[in-house]
């Protein structure tokens, strides 16, 4: 019996001392770059995170939308991940002024982030 008590608080200690396995998605980079000044909208809008996005099956679980000053839509509304990246498509590249781009993610530790950028679009 003594054993397995020491066995199991052995167990304990290891398992709370142990570093946290993953942590939450952190924006690292994009196309446009945050609070950049640009003269035309890309084709492809991107974010990038500290590490890679995860789905779940066929369900949609992470979200780009591009919207213009207005709150007007840029965007086709079909992002797509690929390792770190969230991308979508820009179907009306006319805009100008000040653009937010808003992100709900799920992180590879499960976790849903949410956040936004924004740039200025200036003919």
């Amino acid at each position: 019996m003594k054993k397995l008590v020491s066995a199991l608080l052995a167990f304990g200690v290891a398992i709370s001392a142990a570093p946290s396995a993953g942590a939450h998605a952190s924006y690292s980079d994009s196309n446009p770059k945050a609070r950049s000044v640009i003269t035309k909208l890309p084709k492809l809008l991107w974010v990038e995170f500290d590490g890679n996005l995860i789905t779940i099956a066929d369900k949609q679980t992470n979200f780009l939308t591009v919207k213009n000053s207005k709150g007007k839509e840029l965007s086709d509304g079909k992002a797509f991940v690929g390792g770190a990246r969230i991308s979508v498509n820009i179907k009306d590249r006319s805009a100008t002024g000040t653009i937010k781009v808003s992100w709900r993610v799920v992180s590879e530790d499960g976790h849903p982030v949410s956040s936004f950028l924004t740039f200025t679009v200036r003919k």
